[in-house]
């Protein structure tokens, strides 16, 4: 290989080492961020359950529910785009997390279409969204602590 080719090949070297530690703040962050939505709309959903989804006098609509959905749609995308990471804890509680995430979603607007209580059964989907909850809140902390050491 001639010096410049050399040269031009560390140039390149440095340039992905130097995009790649971008790249793992951006994990840090984007997860962080991620992991907040899912916690917060969670906790959303926990508050709909208890008001037996009425707002302002009236049902909550399927509409509503749509930023719900929205958000496992944008948390499925970036867990799919940030596959790299597959070796990481915190991508793997991700990963675990979303799933979650889309459990309790899909067991909040079958309870909702259901049209009627069942003190049982918003037991049990209050007690999945606190672990949804707990779940992203312990992630943050972790993702915290790692970018605090680094």
């Amino acid at each position: 290989m001639r010096a410049g080719s050399r040269r031009l090949a560390w140039l390149g070297l440095l340039v992905c080492l130097a995009v790649g530690g971008c790249y793992s703040s951006d994990y840090r962050r984007q997860t962080a961020a991620t992991a907040t939505m899912l916690g917060d709309l969670a906790l959303k959903l926990g508050d709909y359950c208890r008001a037996d989804f009425k707002l302002d006098h009236r049902e909550v609509t399927s509409e509503e529910m749509g930023e719900f959905y929205y958000a496992l749609k944008k948390a499925r995308s970036y867990v799919s785009a940030a596959s790299s990471n597959t070796g990481r804890p915190t991508y793997q509680r991700l990963t675990r997390l979303v799933d979650d995430y889309g459990r309790l979603l899909g067991d909040v607007d079958r309870y909702r279409l259901a049209g009627k209580p069942d003190p049982q059964r918003l037991a049990e989907i209050l007690a999945t969204q606190q672990r949804v909850s707990g779940e992203a809140r312990a992630l943050v902390n972790e993702l915290h602590e790692r970018s605090e050491s680094s």
